[in-house]
């Protein structure tokens, strides 16, 4: 697939509003993304049971191409997904939906696999050469309540809100084994991790809004991994994936991008591949979504992964000089709230 192929897709993306959504009060490191007692317009929102479904007609009419398992169970017994497609020897690992209050990954992630279950001589190449694996909405009973953690009220320890849950992006630690990690959604990300080996993972995040130095609004922030427990290797290739990343969009010119400020803790998903190794971004878009936002933030996310997916299947992404990416604006001030990865 050529720039001009992904061009013609970023022009035609469109979606159409579908469900409306109120959001509580939050406070950090919660939200908000969506203002308090705001009335959003959130378009294409699928619920845990509408994703499914959706995932199955994927599966079905792909067929052969998309692949479809249960990979674990959430704290309240839901199934967690993972939908695979392609045959390259490349494996590249989406996730998104950590906090459930942060949708519109999953929406992207349906759209693309909607599409590479179609097929095409431009996707069947790329897949020729890479195996892409989504787990979508990784925390479907913190989203089915609208809020960032999982549903775990009986919750103790780090990272717990009492009488809420965990946050899921805090438990993917190396060094907790799966089988003794009390997230269970974690765990399935870190057995699909461990079984797989992909040598790229992108993780979808919100994040509150903020400005650039030109005062423009930020649509997306990006970031690798910053442990010092990260090998070398890995960060340059997380650092040549987000240039990629960054280059796509700013071409596109609908979007901002700047650097995330990251933080330290190795249990969150883009430390915690980075030292097992894998290539690992941080995508964080904007947040306090409404209904002319969204689907310019679907969009954003869309081209985020076919982007990466393309520059992968072409080398691109390995030519990338991994200094270049300290170029990257830092993000500016903030706007509402902030919000933490």
């Amino acid at each position: 697939m050529r720039r001009s192929m992904l061009a013609l897709l970023v022009m035609s993306l469109a979606v159409a509003t579908t469900a409306t959504a109120t959001a509580d009060p939050q406070t950090v490191p919660n939200g908000p993304w969506v203002q308090d007692s705001q009335q959003v317009s959130l378009q294409r929102l699928h619920s845990y049971d509408e994703m499914v479904k959706a995932l199955r007609q994927i599966e079905q009419r792909s067929k052969g191409r998309v692949s479809l398992e249960t990979v674990g169970r959430s704290n309240e017994g839901r199934n967690l997904y993972l939908a695979k497609v392609g045959t390259g020897p490349t494996k590249v690992l989406y996730i998104t939906q950590q906090h459930g209050n942060e949708p519109l990954g999953t929406e992207a992630a349906l759209q693309l696999l909607q599409r590479l279950g179609n097929g095409g001589a431009g996707w069947d190449s790329i897949l020729s050469k890479v195996t892409l694996l989504v787990i979508p909405k990784v925390n479907p009973d913190g989203s089915e309540r609208f809020q960032r953690e999982n549903h775990d009220p009986d919750c103790s320890g780090a990272f717990c809100t009492p009488g809420v849950g965990f946050d899921v992006n805090r438990w993917h630690d190396p060094a907790v084994a799966p089988d003794a990690n009390p997230v269970p959604e974690a765990a399935a990300v870190q057995r699909v991790a461990i079984r797989y080996q992909p040598k790229m993972v992108v993780d979808f995040h919100h994040q509150g809004s903020y400005r650039s130095a030109d005062g423009d609004l930020i649509t997306a922030s990006i970031f690798w991994p910053n442990h010092p427990d990260a090998p070398a290797a890995a960060i340059a290739l997380s650092r040549q994936m987000c240039l990629v990343i960054f280059d796509t969009l700013m071409h596109y010119g609908f979007a901002e991008v700047s650097q995330y400020p990251g933080t330290l803790p190795r249990g969150i998903a883009r430390n915690s591949y980075g030292i097992r190794g894998a290539g690992s971004v941080l995508v964080e878009l904007r947040g306090d979504i409404g209904q002319k936002s969204s689907g310019m933030l679907v969009r954003t996310a869309y081209v985020t992964m076919a982007a990466l997916l393309e520059s992968i299947a072409e080398g691109t992404v390995f030519t990338q000089d991994p200094a270049r990416a300290d170029t990257i604006p830092l993000r500016g001030v903030f706007v509402d709230n902030p919000h933490e990865e």
